[in-house]
């Protein structure tokens, strides 16, 4: 489904979008304002001789966006080569849905980036893959410390946890997540527009 000029300019702006989140916003906002855009980081979109358009379709509940989107808005905070509106994306499930494949419906965050004209260019999905390994360590250990504790208070320590250790790792996951965003973009830039959109991000099932 493609993306109007119209429909995109119905998003919000970050700020926007941070000023209305009801959940996880701390650790939102702990991860924006811990990163530090590494100019290698930026360098591409830098270079642009017009801006790129990105829509953003996130979640404030989603343990993911929290790593992602915070990542990326920082990211395009940072350049005046990505002009950025952002979705809810349980107010928009059809349209973000229309970018995954099937067996990923309901997958969040999703990042679409488009030319001026409103040409998909690229699309990345959930956060960037090379962090996977170091999301299931995270899983793994935070299971075995909570172990213990009965159903209802794992499931709240769990999250607790998990929050804490994604904000500890701010700068060293947001720097994994623009090089591999970035890359994806640039990779979609090479190709022509009937081969396009290159997508990046999380695969699933997990490729070998």
């Amino acid at each position: 489904m493609a993306i109007t000029k119209q429909k995109f300019d119905q998003g919000m702006t970050p700020q926007e979008y941070i000023d209305q989140i009801k959940v996880n916003k701390q650790p939102f906002l702990d991860i924006y304002n811990a990163l530090d855009v590494p100019d290698k980081a930026k360098a591409l979109f830098d270079g642009l001789d017009s801006p790129l358009n990105l829509a953003v379709f996130t979640a404030d509940w989603c343990g993911d966006a929290v790593s992602t989107t915070p990542v990326i808005l920082r990211l395009a905070q940072a350049t005046p080569g990505l002009s950025v509106q952002v979705f809810n994306r349980d107010d928009e499930l059809e349209i973000t849905n229309s970018f995954l494949p099937e067996n990923r419906a309901g997958t969040v965050p999703v990042f679409i980036v488009m030319d001026s004209s409103m040409a998909e260019i690229a699309r990345f999905v959930e956060t960037a893959l090379e962090l996977v390994p170091a999301i299931d360590a995270m899983d793994d250990m935070i299971a075995k410390e909570i172990a213990g504790e009965s159903e209802e208070d794992r499931r709240a320590a769990g999250r607790g946890r998990r929050m804490a250790f994604r904000t500890s790792h701010a700068q060293e996951w947001g720097e994994v997540i623009m090089e591999s965003f970035s890359r994806t973009v640039a990779e979609g830039l090479k190709l022509s527009p009937a081969e396009r959109p290159a997508v990046g991000g999380t695969k699933w099932p997990p490729e070998d």
